[in-house]
C-alpha cells in the first residue's frame, strides 16, 4: 500500500450561524438613554447642527430592526465623525456575525434588533471573561470596553431615531 502525499490543505469550514438572540423584543437594558442630553452627550455632539444632521442621517433607521449592511453604513458615520472608536465599530461592522464557508458575511440584508444583539454580545462576552479569568488581557478588555462603547452608542441612535424634536435643551429649572 502506497501512501500518496497531497498538497491539498485540510479544508475548514470558516462558515459561522448569525448571533442568535435571546430576547429579540428587548428595547430597554442598562445603557438605554432616556434624555437628548444624555444621548448627545454619549455621543460627543455639542452642537444643535450635528444633532440636526445625525437625526437626518437616522431617519431611515431603527436600531430594533436593522441589516448589517444598514449597521456598517450607521458605524462608519460614527467612526469617521470620531464618535466611536475601532473596537466599537467592529461590533457595528460584524453585524450578526453571519459568515459563509469562506468566512465572508453572509445575509447582510436580513434586519434584527441590534440593541439586543449588542447587549446580548457584551453579556456573552463578560461570560466567557469571567470563564475564562486568565484571557482578561488588556487587549481583550479594551474589546470589552469597545463593546460597552457599541451599546451606549447604539442606545443614544435608537433615542435619537424616537425623538420627535431637534432641539437639545437643558431644563434650568431642575
Amino acid at each position: 500500500m502506497a501512501i500518496v502525499w497531497t498538497t491539498e490543505p485540510l479544508q475548514q469550514s470558516k462558515a459561522t450561524a448569525a448571533f442568535v438572540i435571546r430576547n429579540p423584543n428587548e428595547v430597554k437594558n442598562a445603557f438605554t438613554i432616556n434624555t437628548e442630553l444624555e444621548a448627545a452627550e454619549t455621543l460627543k455632539l455639542d452642537s444643535q447642527k450635528e444633532i440636526s444632521r445625525l437625526k437626518d442621517f437616522l431617519r431611515n433607521y431603527d436600531m430594533a430592526s436593522i441589516s448589517t449592511d444598514e449597521l456598517r453604513k450607521v458605524g462608519r458615520r460614527l467612526y469617521d465623525s470620531g464618535i466611536i472608536g475601532g473596537q466599537a465599530f467592529g461590533m457595528f461592522i460584524g453585524g450578526d456575525l453571519a459568515n459563509d464557508e469562506k468566512g465572508l458575511p453572509t445575509n447582510t440584508h436580513v434586519k434584527f434588533n441590534a440593541i439586543a444583539l449588542f447587549n446580548e454580545r457584551l453579556e456573552s462576552y463578560d461570560e466567557f471573561l469571567k470563564d475564562n479569568p486568565t484571557l482578561a488581557t488588556q487587549d481583550n478588555l479594551a474589546w470589552r470596553q469597545g463593546m460597552v462603547a457599541a451599546n451606549q452608542a447604539i442606545s443614544a441612535l435608537s433615542y435619537f431615531v424616537n425623538s420627535s424634536h431637534n432641539q437639545l435643551a437643558i431644563d434650568e429649572r431642575a
